[in-house]
């Protein structure tokens, strides 16, 4: 118990010292931990830190199975589904040729394989827990390419614990279908009740998920499979929505406290690397962070999706699978990886995922500097399918988002007979919005094609109920004369909105959607009501930052 607490107290003392110094040089939190590892690895037991790696990983696989919204991924379900499966094959079955060209053995090659073909919800979740990602289609379609592969993963782990043999392979997948089947019953049937029960109590809630994670992990050891297939499985058991994101919300110092534990123990690992170690990682790494996106994004603009939607999907999957590493550990534990092929895992593993959160940072500059290269012609299809616009737009109000907020002033401008255009990018919500108005767009409000659909230049009005400040200088940053009404999270955000150009900006503390109704009608009825929205909106701000200093 004393060493588990030593290994702790290193763990956490080292990572706030490397994250207070990156930060402080505007660095991801992910390369802080990593670094704190190599420091921490240099004196504590790689056994001890083995075991801890593998309790934070599979705590985090049980965050990511809660995240998975399956009704939201069906949307996007065929093409995640054949995606995964082009980039698994092409990437798995040329590292596996490599590695048995080299001389490895079947077994070393598949778990070098696998490192390579499968990407980590684990980093996609940590990039993403302050982000809008995925809300964009792009991070839908990430979040859904992930799910298909942790559940290749976990189909995986299952035949290499099964030893290869065709008895023990049948028994434990028959085991697995059951252990999915009995989450996704507790998921349909048990979840609405539990909530019921719990008559609101998040912490009721969280107790019962965390007694399906313990009952889960217990199966899992008990027929003898890895304890991250347990995980997942109670993940998706308690994944229903809105239960999952109370979950979510109680959770969070948890995650943070595994977060922490798993990257700092993966930098831990890391040993001097021998020459064939370099070769290895080499090899894996450039594949992970090139080839692999590349496929994905091939595959996504096959299937009919939009250059930027591909591009940032496959930049989303530059990194090896936290599933990988399971295997890769376990193996090392058993002695059955060949030490090179283990730290050339651990080494790529690390490497790829420091460089996921610089691209994840800088991605939208990556996809300007490729797009500009015009390498590929594309048709954009699925988008398209999903866009309904008349022959030519004028002097028409362009509504982004079909929220709360969005419904009332889509049915406010039907009602003045106002001509304008949806721009929203949930399937789901296109469809609704398809039912009563005509004008929408299946798009990503980051790409400059869906504001040429949407006539920006020759608009009156642009409307956004989207509260995230990208998205808004984005609209302000538009060549074009329409008034922009936009949304902000904060009344210090909204005074910089306002300062930079915007007519009027909502702040959901002040304002409530009815008056942004009449706020809206007021502008599209009267020219001069315009002034004196934006003289009472800067008002309202400033007094209510005064009232709150």
């Amino acid at each position: 118990m004393s060493e588990l607490i030593t290994i702790l107290t290193a763990v956490f003392v080292a990572s706030s010292i490397m994250i207070f110094l990156l930060e402080k040089l505007s660095h991801p939190r992910i390369p802080a931990y990593i670094l704190a590892g190599i420091f921490v690895g240099t004196f504590i037991n790689q056994s001890e830190i083995l075991g801890l790696s593998q309790l934070g990983i599979a705590f985090l696989v049980f965050v990511f199975g809660i995240k998975s919204d399956l009704g939201r991924i069906r949307a996007v379900g065929e093409e995640s589904v054949s995606t995964a499966l082009i980039q698994i094959f092409v990437v798995g079955t040329m590292l596996f040729l490599v590695a048995k060209g080299i001389g490895f053995s079947l077994s070393d090659s598949l778990y070098f394989s696998l490192a390579g073909a499968l990407s980590s919800s684990l980093v996609g979740l940590e990039l993403v827990k302050s982000e809008v990602r995925v809300d964009i289609l792009h991070g839908r379609l990430a979040e859904a390419i992930q799910l298909f592969q942790d559940l290749v993963a976990v189909i995986a782990i299952t035949i290499i614990l099964s030893g290869f043999t065709v008895e023990s392979i049948g028994l434990n997948l028959s085991y697995l279908c059951v252990t999915i089947l009995g989450a996704l019953i507790i998921r349909q049937i048990l979840m609405d009740k539990v909530a019921r029960l719990a008559e609101g109590s998040r912490e009721l809630i969280t107790l019962f998920s965390l007694s399906v994670l313990i009952l889960f992990i217990s199966t899992s050891q008990y027929i003898n499979s890895s304890l991250v297939v347990g995980s997942f499985a109670a993940g998706l058991a308690v994944s229903k929505f809105p239960h999952n994101m109370e979950i979510l919300d109680t959770m969070g110092s948890m995650k943070d406290f595994f977060s922490s534990i798993f990257f700092v123990t993966l930098g831990a690992l890391i040993a001097v690397p021998t020459f064939e170690t370099l070769i290895l990682t080499a090899v894996l790494t450039s594949t992970t962070l090139l080839l692999k996106p590349v496929m994905t994004g091939v595959a996504l603009l096959i299937n009919g999706y939009d250059r930027r939607t591909a591009y940032l999907t496959g930049l989303s999957l530059d990194q090896t699978s936290e599933f990988a590493l399971i295997i890769a550990i376990q193996a090392h534990i058993a002695g059955t990886i060949d030490p090179a092929i283990f730290q050339s895992i651990i080494l790529s593993a690390t490497l790829t995922m420091i460089v996921s959160s610089y691209t994840s940072r800088y991605e939208e500059e990556l996809y300007n500097y490729v797009s500009n290269l015009q390498l590929v012609e594309v048709n954009s299809r699925k988008i398209n399918e999903k866009t309904s616009l008349p022959e030519k737009l004028e002097d028409h109000v362009i509504l982004l988002g079909f929220d709360t907020q969005g419904r009332e002033i889509a049915e406010a401008l039907r009602q003045e007979d106002q001509s304008f255009v949806l721009i929203e990018n949930d399937p789901e919500k296109i469809e609704e919005f398809s039912k009563k108005h005509d004008n929408y767009i299946f798009g990503d409000v980051m790409d400059e094609e869906t504001w040429k659909k949407a006539s920006s230049r020759s608009a009156k009005m642009v409307i956004s109920t989207i509260p995230f400040r990208r998205i808004s200088k984005k609209i302000l940053d538009l060549e074009t004369d329409a008034d922009k009404i936009l949304r902000a999270q904060s009344t210090l955000e909204a005074r910089e909105l306002l300062e930079d150009g915007a007519l009027y900006v909502n702040v959901p503390d002040i304002l409530s959607s009815e008056e942004l109704v009449e706020h809206v009608n007021g502008v599209i009825e009267d020219r001069h009501y315009r002034e004196e929205l934006r003289r009472r909106n800067l008002l309202e701000i400033r007094r209510y930052l005064q009232e709150h200093e």
